[in-house]
């Protein structure tokens, strides 16, 4: 259902925002359930500053804000499951993450994650979509009070890797970004990030923990409350120009005195 949701939301995007707009009638995030609330970005173009903003102060309307070690603890606690919170993430390491999106993070005093891709602060792709985040910039993001996170050491898909592979992408990433930045990386977001087609849920999270990871994050939709959540914690992925309502129809839950449909 899932796959079939993105196929039609990347050839049918009129549609899509049909079916959204339709859908946030009958959810509301004032109505979600409490936990953690992990959302992924990715590209925060200049025109889409506003955009972001906007879904930035929506969302503090309904939870608290938190930092990826905080949000580590309260979900490792079963603390997550008392209130309602939203961690912002970002992958890739793209430059407007830190010259458009972090002004935003700042003036509204919301913490963030970067996640970075080892060998590309040294030697990006050259190709689209970039251009990337290199080491001034990464430590811009750090001296306002954000956290780096792994996003691999060449951004492979993991699944795909044999042990040493694996333990290249996972665990010496990790080493390689803490040299870089001279603090613990103490999070890892899988490239991608799908179960048994990006990594294996068998091997990689394990790997990860066993390496010095507190968290191994993914892209499946859904809410952390409690430790088992940690190997393999849900992500919300999100685009900055989709209009609020979005975030309504994506993460809310039913609203009070909506009719939902009977099987």
């Amino acid at each position: 259902m899932l796959h079939a949701f993105k196929t039609l939301a990347r050839d049918h995007p009129a549609v899509r925002a049909v079916l959204l707009r339709g859908l946030s009638r009958l959810r509301r995030l004032a109505d979600a359930p409490p936990g953690l609330y992990t959302l992924c970005y990715h590209h925060v173009p200049e025109h889409r500053r506003a955009g972001f903003a906007a879904q930035i102060a929506y969302l503090r309307r309904h939870g608290r804000f938190v930092g990826a070690d905080e949000a580590a603890a309260l979900v490792a606690s079963g603390a997550a499951a008392a209130e309602r919170h939203f961690l912002v993430t970002f992958d890739d390491g793209y430059a407007d993450t830190v010259e458009v999106a972090l002004p935003v993070l700042r003036a509204a005093g919301v913490p963030a994650i970067l996640f970075l891709v080892a060998d590309w602060l040294d030697a990006p792709p050259s190709s689209p979509p970039g251009p990337y985040a290199g080491r001034p910039l990464m430590a811009e993001w750090l001296e306002a009070g954000m956290e780096i996170g792994s996003h691999g050491m060449s951004h492979a898909r993991i699944a795909t890797l044999d042990e040493a592979g694996a333990e290249r992408e996972i665990a010496a990433s990790r080493r390689a970004l803490e040299a870089a930045t001279g603090r613990p990386i103490r999070h890892f977001a899988c490239p991608w990030g799908v179960a048994e087609h990006d990594y294996r849920p068998d091997r990689d999270p394990a790997l990860a923990l066993a390496s010095g990871y507190a968290t191994f994050f993914t892209t499946r939709r859904g809410v952390a409350t409690r430790a088992d959540d940690l190997p393999s914690m849900p992500r919300h992925v999100l685009e900055p120009e989709w209009p609020v309502h979005e975030l309504d129809a994506l993460m809310g839950g039913p609203a009070r005195g909506a009719r939902l449909a009977r099987p």
